[in-house]
């Protein structure tokens, strides 16, 4: 609160109020005691709160953080992604759209070289082209709109990348439980149902235990809660239908976390739980999102019709089709070998010098 005591019993207001960059600022000279100025004050705060939401806003931009604020009014978008237009307003913003596409094949350079906090692997490019998707996409809106002139970033390609193909034996997976089970038995049961149905980390933990029914044996994700906001069914196996049915009436949530005797928790981001039982089952280059790929699999060399495992998985498209070569891995399952030559009738054995 700005105000100042300038004569006896007369008081200077300084109000001022932002909105969108722009300051409604207003000054007055008020008599009386100290509570009439501070209530004078707060009304004209009001008075200029109201007039700058009323008033239309300057279209005016001159700087990256102007196109970003313009295609987030319009085009909301998921918490995963407000991470990449934060993470772009603190390191662009303040860059003037003349010199944007300097500065930003210098940033493309410096976040190839920028390691993560917990693993101090270097960005991944599919991380990387997520910056260069959303800035284009905010830029190219700005030029339909008649913001800018052209687009400073219409040049700049997405870096080329290669799909994760990481599978697991069926060591690893035998492995993999064992850990869990010794070392983080509170995610075994989510472990263990994305072993064997494919489904996103962030729609699992999400799931209260309402969602399950017990009639079907079934679980049921709304559409609010999925990424491509359509409604996903997904079965229940057998081996965790003691489990379902058991989840405490006091947990909110289907998979959950009790610390001690307090209450009980989501399991949220159980991620370094996870990394602790890859070593000690001594699996490498491996993620929790790798399960859903593995399970996609295994789902469909069990005999499952493609179309069944993508509504299950929850997938927009038949990823059998593109997802990791998984066609040619059903071909090499189905193909059936030819006639043999009478030489190879035998069993081939290794002879060793």
């Amino acid at each position: 609160m700005s105000m100042k005591l300038i004569k006896p019993n007369v008081w200077f207001l300084n109000v001022r109020v932002w909105k969108d960059g722009t300051e409604y600022r207003k000054r007055e000279e008020v008599q009386g005691g100290k509570k009439a100025a501070e209530a004078r004050y707060w009304e004209l705060r009001k008075e200029l709160q109201e007039r700058a939401k009323n008033e239309p806003r300057s279209l005016t931009v001159t700087t990256f953080k102007h196109v970003l604020d313009y295609y987030l009014e319009r085009n909301p978008v998921d918490k995963k992604s407000e991470y990449y237009f934060n993470r772009l307003k603190v390191d662009l913003g303040s860059v003037l759209i003349p010199d944007l596409q300097e500065r930003f094949d210098k940033y493309l350079l410096i976040l190839r070289q920028t390691k993560r906090m917990f693993t101090t692997r270097r960005l991944s490019n599919n991380t990387i082209n997520r910056f260069i998707a959303w800035s284009k996409a905010a830029a190219n809106f700005a030029l339909r709109a008649g913001l800018i002139e052209k687009n400073p970033l219409e040049h700049f390609q997405k870096l080329p990348t290669q799909p994760r193909d990481r599978m697991l034996s069926d060591d690893e997976k035998k492995r993999l439980l064992e850990a869990v089970q010794t070392e983080a038995p509170h995610i075994y049961p989510i472990v263990l149902y994305s072993l064997l149905v494919p489904s996103r980390r962030g729609e699992l933990v999400s799931l209260k235990r309402t969602d399950y029914n017990m009639v079907t044996n079934t679980i049921h994700i709304p559409a609010e809660r999925t990424k491509n906001k359509r409604p996903c069914i997904k079965p229940v196996p057998d081996c965790l239908i003691e489990y379902m049915r058991s989840v405490p009436p006091e947990s909110e949530y289907l998979f959950f976390r009790r610390p001690g005797k307090a209450k009980y928790l989501s399991l949220g981001n159980f991620r370094k739980s996870f990394l602790k039982c890859l070593v000690k089952a001594e699996i490498e280059n491996y993620r929790f999102h790798d399960q859903r790929r593995v399970a996609y699999t295994d789902a469909l060399l069990a005999g499952n019709a493609p179309h069944i495992v993508m509504q299950v998985s929850g997938h927009k498209t038949d990823m059998s089709k593109v997802y990791f070569g998984r066609n040619e891995l059903l071909a090499a399952k189905m193909f059936s070998f030819g006639s043999r030559p009478d030489s190879m009738t035998g069993h081939l054995k290794v002879v060793t010098a």
